[in-house]
């Protein structure tokens, strides 16, 4: 048992911000909340000063994945469609970036696929320190189909390959879900059971809803992955989504989760524009689910709660902003009813904070907590 004693606590839920509270923890769960609960006979924190927070959670990475100049070991490059494959075989959690996560705050993530193809393989959803292997630290996999469009997957067509353009990817997109909607179809109808299809079998968990397709896009290119999205009846997340604000009304009335990011773009051409994180402010306003992300290690783990006080100096309300690597990623990734938030029951994954996170520039992480562990401290 673990006792967080009387912290300012950010719950992100309905009660909103506790003044002088504590946090009981049991069996990696939070317990109780309230003023001067017991303590006798257990680990202590004392948290004076300081604000707990629910721990942050970053929603799309690549930290642990091997990314550098050359190369990924995220990154299937050999075939456009690959749907089969699946991150959780790539990740080294004890690669540096990975490690740097929890130090950052961020008590889980979503580790994906890069966006070398236009169906890339199956992310999870992992805790970031306290077990000794990656399967042990995953809470959902698979949590999403990563899916490319726009500059990256046509790569392909510098070997004379598919795709080469944006058409090019679309078409792909198609074939492959509407190949995989036959197979499912076959299967289910009872008849002769069809050839096994490693790539139809990993789509088939997207088109029964049972996982989101999460979708690399920017600018126009969100309007072809709603559309997509829509024509097979498939959940989805728009995935950097830069340049937001010129398709708000499709991004709000589509309903997909906005996973935002990173910022600090270099603003070029193209593709290479719209990365203000004010951008989001209207979307939030609107009802869409926003979350904030890092695309690690494109940048740096500390960049997620970076991101989070640029959108507040942008305009959008502090609460609002923490939420979004918070409790918005969270119910983005479908793992809402375990993390993003300090309440009764759920997993006791909690920061500490000397300052308020996305407020205060000068916050520092002090302690991070996983499953009621104490994972890091400063």
């Amino acid at each position: 048992m673990l006792l967080i004693r009387n912290a300012t606590i950010y719950t992100m839920e309905e009660d909103g911000i506790l003044e002088g509270c504590d946090i009981l923890i049991q069996d990696g769960k939070i317990q109780q909340l309230g003023p001067n609960l017991g303590a006798e006979g257990i680990e202590v924190i004392d948290a004076t000063g300081l604000v707990a927070a629910p721990g942050l959670i970053d929603a799309h990475t690549h930290a642990g994945g091997g990314f550098t100049a050359t190369g990924s070991d995220l990154n299937e490059i050999t075939d456009p469609i690959t749907p089969q494959v699946e991150a959780i075989h790539s990740i080294d959690i004890h690669e540096p970036s990975f490690k740097a996560l929890h130090r950052a705050g961020i008590t889980a993530a979503c580790f994906i696929p890069g966006s070398a193809n236009v169906i890339c393989g199956t992310g999870f959803v992992a805790k970031t320190a306290g077990k000794n292997s990656v399967y042990d630290l995953s809470i959902r996999n698979p949590a999403a189909m990563k899916c490319a469009m726009g500059g990256n997957p046509k790569g392909y067509g510098k070997r004379g390959q598919a795709p080469a353009t944006r058409m090019g990817i679309a078409s792909l997109f198609r074939q492959a879900l509407k190949k995989a909607q036959d197979y499912m179809a076959k299967k289910e109808a009872g008849g002769d059971t069809p050839p096994y299809d490693a790539k139809c079998e990993a789509l088939i968990p997207v088109l029964r809803r049972e996982i989101p397709l999460k979708i690399h896009c920017e600018q126009f290119d969100m309007l072809t992955a709603i559309e997509i999205a829509k024509e097979f009846g498939c959940d989805y997340t728009i995935e950097h989504a830069w340049a937001c604000d010129l398709y708000a009304d499709e991004l709000v009335s589509g309903g997909g989760s906005l996973m935002f990011g990173p910022i600090g773009i270099p603003e070029g051409v193209g593709e290479l524009t719209g990365g203000d994180v004010g951008l989001v402010g209207t979307l939030d306003a609107r009802g869409l689910n926003v979350c904030l992300v890092t695309d690690g290690p494109i940048c740096g783990a500390d960049v997620l709660l970076i991101s989070a006080g640029e959108a507040v100096r942008y305009g959008v309300a502090h609460l609002r902003a923490l939420a979004m690597v918070t409790l918005n990623a969270a119910k983005g990734l479908g793992v809402d009813d375990r993390i993003g938030s300090i309440k009764v029951g759920k997993d006791a994954d909690i920061v500490l904070f000397d300052g308020i996170p996305a407020l205060e520039t000068s916050a520092k992480v002090i302690t991070t907590i996983i499953d009621g562990q104490v994972a890091y401290q400063r």
